[in-house]
This record gives structure tokens, C-alpha cells and sequence, in this order.
């Protein structure tokens, strides 16, 4: 079963960054959270469907061409960890961006996840699931 959620995460964001959030949303559960870092300004938690959907509009409004790059996925007993980059441009300018950051998924079901916990970086979240770098 943790495969198919190491899987169930990585078609998640492959969607997400290919075809838009509306694509991606048969991947979150209905009352699903998404919690980003602590330096996210806008706001501590996006709650389900709508939640996702005002999170990427925040994207949507500052950058053109925005996706995710799957770098690492990696199973943590009922928990996955994942290291992707975002990637886009920044409106006006065109100025091409990239950031890595550190996601912990959790609350496996029917293919779906309930809960994403992201972190500024690969060590943080590996440690927030009892793993390390080796």
C-alpha cells in the first residue's frame, strides 16, 4: 500500500503542475488541509477543495507558467515524503524563478490524501517523519 501512495502523491503534483488545480483535485480529499511553510504570509491553512483552489490562484496572480517538479518522493510508513521544485515566472517581469521545498503527505485513502505539511527544506521534513538524509 505505500507504494501506491508514493505513487498517488507523484501523479498528484504531475497533475497539479500539467493540467491545473480543477485536474488535480480527484487526488485531495474532501476535507483535506494544506499547511505551508511558516514564511507563507497569506495565510497558516487552505481547507479542502476551495482551499486549493484560492492557494493556486495566490500562484496564478504572481507568476505565469507555474508547475512542480518532482525531484524525490519517498514512502514514511503511513506518510509521504516528497522534494520538488516550483517553478515559474515572475508577472510582470518574466523573470524565471525556481524553489525547492519539502512536502509531508499524510492521510491515505482510496487514493486520495487528507493532509500536506510543507517545509523549507528536504532535512526538515525528513526529520518531521523520522527519517534522514541517508
Amino acid at each position: 500500500m505505500s507504494q501506491d501512495n508514493v505513487e498517488t502523491v507523484r501523479k498528484a503534483f504531475e497533475t497539479f503542475g500539467a493540467e491545473g488545480i480543477d485536474a488535480a483535485l480527484s487526488f485531495f480529499a474532501p476535507d483535506f488541509v494544506w499547511y505551508p511553510t511558516d514564511r507563507w504570509l497569506e495565510g497558516d491553512a487552505y481547507r479542502g477543495h476551495d482551499g486549493m483552489r484560492r492557494l493556486a490562484a495566490a500562484f496564478a496572480e504572481n507568476f505565469d507558467d507555474f508547475r512542480y517538479d518532482v525531484r524525490d518522493v519517498r514512502d514514511a510508513e503511513d506518510r509521504v515524503v516528497a522534494l520538488v521544485d516550483m517553478i515559474g515566472r515572475i508577472k510582470p517581469s518574466g523573470a524565471e524563478i525556481s524553489q525547492r521545498l519539502a512536502f509531508v503527505v499524510a492521510g491515505f485513502r482510496d487514493g486520495t490524501f487528507r493532509e500536506v505539511r510543507a517545509f523549507q527544506s528536504w532535512p526538515e521534513a525528513l526529520e518531521a517523519v523520522g527519517l534522514s538524509e541517508a
